[in-house]
């Protein structure tokens, strides 16, 4: 059995465990490290999970010494497993911590896993299929108007140098095809040299447009850029130019490790294809400022009659306390967006619901869009007497 970690799969399991940490600080209600949480969890399939603040900070402090001792010790591949199932028991408590960075770092660890072949390479080839895939995916879900003519102007603001860029909506496609490139980029052997210095440029913008000096937001997803750029330049070695091909890493697997390495691969890949006819979760479908995800609205007629989400309408509602962008709510207190799902949407409505009357004046509103054709939105109202009813 193997214990150890490759050479080139000690710094990919490292960087994505370090940058886990960073994520833990920079969301700390998310994780359970700081108490008074209003955002509701979102267990997994609803099960009836233990809660409290005392539960909740328990789990956040094993979740550090866990990650902590596997940076320390990593090749001890018990704590590596540990670790891994360990992630998804918190993802099952709250789906909400599954963001994207997180759904990448655990695809990440179920490739260093589950690749028991000798070859040092293969590992590191499988990684960089990963990388492609969030950076193919990443730039085809910017090719809209929607990121072009609307989110890229605005990340244009974050610094002055920047600003006469917003309004050319060919630069904003511009820089979505360029994303997109970096995934035949990374894996045509001649090109990794040139394109490992274009993705961290890339990504240092990115890290540098968020922080304080930008646009002073999201600052969570700082981690997962550096740690995706430090990825790119790992695999990026000379001595890897020649590594064997896709087909060739699987056959030094058996049958069953060739299985669970495709499903990976599959998740990264495939499944995002089903987000375009919104069959698959918009966390999942590497979606990143596309600026096409659905926005879930929760809207009321009257006053809360639960004390306990008074503030939170209180504090982030508009239109004179009427109307409460989830996301809003969600990125105040968690630091991340809500999960973004209709089933994830619809509980967190009935959350607030139960505090709202009368139940027909009262909803959820989301709005959808078609992301190549901005006259297609779509918004649907679901009052909280359907939301609560024993059927739905």
């Amino acid at each position: 059995m193997l214990h150890r970690l490759f050479p080139i799969q000690r710094p990919l399991f490292l960087l994505s465990a370090v940058a886990l940490l960073a994520h833990l600080a920079l969301c700390p209600v998310l994780w359970g490290l700081s108490p008074g949480r209003t955002f509701p969890l979102l267990p997994l399939l609803e099960l009836p999970f233990p809660s409290g603040d005392a539960w909740m900070a328990a789990q956040a402090w094993l979740s550090i010494g866990w990650l902590l001792a596997a940076v320390f010790f990593s090749g001890q591949r018990a704590l590596r497993t540990g670790l891994l199932l360990w992630l998804l028991w918190m993802v099952a408590q709250d789906l909400n911590r599954l963001q994207p960075w997180l759904y990448f770092y655990l695809l990440v660890q179920g490739v260093l896993w589950f690749d028991r072949s000798q070859n040092e390479s293969s590992s590191g080839g499988l990684v960089r299929v990963l990388l492609a895939a969030v950076y193919a995916w990443g730039g085809f879900n910017k090719l809209t108007p929607y990121f072009a003519e609307d989110n890229f102007p605005w990340f244009c603001t974050a610094f002055s140098w920047t600003q006469a860029l917003g309004p050319l909506v060919w630069a904003g496609y511009a820089v979505a095809l360029a994303e997109l490139a970096f995934a035949p980029g990374i894996l045509w052997p001649k090109s990794r040299a040139l394109f490992r210095w274009a993705v961290l440029g890339f990504h240092l913008f990115i890290a540098l447009a968020l922080t304080p000096w930008g646009l002073n937001w999201n600052q969570v997803v700082i981690p997962w850029n550096l740690a995706m750029a430090g990825m790119v330049w790992v695999l990026s070695r000379p001595q890897d130019q020649e590594e064997p091909s896709l087909k060739v890493l699987f056959a030094q697997n058996n049958w069953p490790t060739q299985v669970a390495l495709g499903g990976i691969l599959a998740l990264a890949w495939l499944l995002p294809t089903l987000n375009i006819a919104h069959r698959w979760d918009e966390a999942l479908s590497w979606k990143m400022y596309s600026n096409t995800q659905t926005e879930a609205t929760v809207y009321r007629s009257g006053e809360s009659s639960c004390p306990a989400v008074a503030p939170v309408w209180e504090q982030w509602a508009y239109a004179e306390g009427r109307r409460l962008l989830l996301d809003d709510w969600a990125f105040a207190e968690l630091k991340v967006p809500a999960y973004n799902s209709p089933a994830a949407f619809r509980r967190i409505a009935r959350y607030l619901c139960r505090c709202s009357s009368p139940a027909d004046a009262s909803g959820l509103e989301l709005l959808s869009v078609e992301r190549w054709n901005k006259q297609a939105e779509k918004t649907e109202q679901i009052p909280c007497s359907a939301l609560l009813s024993p059927t739905n």
